[in-house]
Parts: C-alpha cells; structure tokens; sequence
C-alpha cells in the first residue's frame, strides 16, 4: 500500500495535465450543449465527492453568481428531487458510480432535468445514463485511490472557468483562477520536492496522537473533510472537522481539553476573520497549533507550535495544494508507523 501511495504522488502532475488540459475541448461543447437556464444548479455526491460537491458549490456562487444546492443522494431523494423542473441542471459527482446514484439520475432525467456526470468512468452505467459526462482522466482506476480526490477537487474548480469561458461571463477572478490551474502542476511538484522536512516534521508532530481537530474555513473546509479521510485511512489518526464558527462555540472548558488543532488556511480565503480570532482563543487556551498556510499569514504562523508555509494562491487552487500536502503528511505518517521512516530530528 505504501508503495502504491507513492506511485499516485510521482503521477500526480502528469494526471492533473491530463485533466485540465486534454478534457476542456469536450467540456466546453458540453457545457454550451448544457441548458443552464433554471436555477439553481443541484450537485450531489456522498464521501469524498460530497465534499467536491461543496467545494464546487462555493466556486460556482462566488465566481458564477450561480446558487447551488448540494446534497447527499439520501438528502436529494427526501427533500430536493421535487423540487427539480424541465431546465434544471443536476451534477452527479462520483469516482466510480453506484447503483443508488444511477437510480437517482434516472428519476431526476424522468423528471426533465439535465443530468452531467464528473466521473473518470465513461463507460459506466452512471456515464451512459447522463446526458453528458465531464470527464476526470488519469487517475488510478482502482477504488481505494485516495488521490482520486484531489483529482476530482481540480477538476471541479477547472470547470468553473470552462463554464465561464464557454457562455461567455469572463471576470479577473475568472482569469485568474484560469491561470493558477495552468501552473497548478508544476506547484504540485514545487510542494513534493521541496517541502520533504516539512512534511516529515508534521507527521512526526502528528504521529501518536489520540484524536487530532483540524479547523479550516471557506474552501479549505471541503479540502479539510477529504484530508482527514486520508489522515484516518492512511495516517491512523482519529480526526475530527470544524469550522472556525463550530470550534468558536465550544465552552471554554471544553476548548481547553484539545491538546492539538491543526489549522488549514490560506490569505486568499474569504472568510479568515473569524479563524485569526480562534486562533487567539486557542493559543490563550494553551492548545497546540500547526497550521498549513502560506506566506501571507503572519497571523496564523506567529501562534503555530509549526507552520508550514505553501505558495500564496487563491482559496480555489490553495486548497488544493492544502489537500496534497496533508494527503502526503498521511502517507509519511504511515511509513512511520511502518519502521521505514524516523522522525526527524528536531521536531
């Protein structure tokens, strides 16, 4: 398993090239094929792709001025499936495909909605039922792939910019979103070869701890609930997820019986007020802070036990980098626990 791990980093950049690159001709006749015109937009997914779905939500809204209603195929079928008409849109967002996410596509179709599929599967019953699938290629086929998640976080901010370019709603945000996903391989790499001590430091910070709280807002918070996933699976680490504005509202008793809270955030998250205050509160409280973030957050970095500090890039790809990173902390953290990595010295 390890070994395996390791493979998916080295292909990494050469997968998100395949994504962002080679994909977007297919996407944008899609996209302009789509009928975009009754809002809002539906996504649903569960797990991983859950969490895309929210990142995607939060992208869509603030570049697109599009609102979004994510759901869980079990919430979609209780509350949202009445609510669909002939021109809605529904995006299905799943890595492998279910039974259950293809009934829901069907009954959503029967019903005159627009079904699109964000699936590396185009041959899957799912693929086939959809009205259209953008594809994530390069991926590892295999289910157990966690970096399958990252793939799927790139491609859900690359089609933003597609559906942007393709009916015509330029904007700055939009360009520059489009510009950090050219170059969002190569920080990929950047991140892998140059920040070794770092991540190994972190795992080390992170190795034999009992229950591990991670704090992130805005688009860090999506990345935040795939990163733990990795943490647990790969890391063994009991995790839990809050957002600034849940840890805020623990009692003063309880906010002091954490031992450690890793932090993720970036300058360029829209809603970082509220986690500079935690972050005061927690360092009051005598609670251990690490955090991932970037250069522009002396606020942050100042209060951590240890801050790593990643490229300052905008929440939409930031966070993607944020996930990679904890994802390869996970994968240390097993080598670890495996004998074949020493913690090192100093940390």
């Amino acid at each position: 398993m390890p070994g395996d791990v390791r493979r998916q980093f080295l292909d990494l950049p050469r997968a998100l090239r395949e994504i962002l690159e080679k994909g977007r001709p297919e996407w944008e006749e899609l996209v302009r094929r789509a009928r975009w015109g009754e809002l809002p937009v539906y996504m649903v997914g569960c797990g991983a792709s859950f969490a895309v779905g929210l990142a995607g939500a939060y992208a869509f809204e603030s570049l697109l001025g599009w609102p979004v209603v994510v759901r869980t195929p079990e919430e979609f079928h209780a509350y949202s499936q009445s609510a669909l008409r002939p021109r809605s849109v529904l995006i299905v967002i799943s890595w492998e495909g279910s039974a259950e996410l293809l009934e829901m596509a069907r009954a959503a179709k029967a019903r005159g909605a627009t079904v699109l599929a964000l699936t590396r599967d185009a041959q899957s019953p799912l693929a086939k039922a959809a009205d259209g699938v953008f594809l994530v290629r390069g991926g590892e086929e295999h289910p157990d792939n966690f970096m399958a998640a990252v793939c799927q976080l790139a491609a859900m901010q690359g089609l933003v910019g597609v559906v942007a370019q393709a009916l015509k709603r330029p904007s700055p945000q939009i360009g520059k979103l489009e510009g950090e996903l050219r170059t969002l391989p190569e920080h990929i790499e950047w991140t892998l070869t140059q920040l070794p001590d770092a991540v190994q430091s972190l795992a080390g910070e992170l190795s034999g701890r009992g229950v591990v709280s991670v704090v992130a807002g805005g688009l860090y918070y999506p990345a935040a609930l795939l990163a733990a996933s990795a943490l647990r699976s790969l890391g063994g680490l009991r995790v839990q997820v809050f957002s600034p504005e849940e840890m805020h509202a623990c009692p003063p008793e309880v906010l002091e019986q954490e031992k450690l809270v890793l932090v993720l955030s970036g300058s360029g998250c829209s809603v970082k007020k509220p986690l500079h205050g935690l972050i005061e509160r927690l360092h009051g409280a005598g609670v251990t802070i690490l955090a991932v973030t970037d250069h522009n957050q002396p606020e942050v970095a100042r209060r951590a036990t240890l801050a790593v500090l990643l490229p300052n890039l905008s929440e939409y790809v930031g966070s993607i980098i944020a996930l990679t990173f904890l994802d390869w902390a996970a994968y240390h953290l097993t080598r670890q626990r495996s004998g074949k990595e020493t913690r090192p010295r100093g940390a």
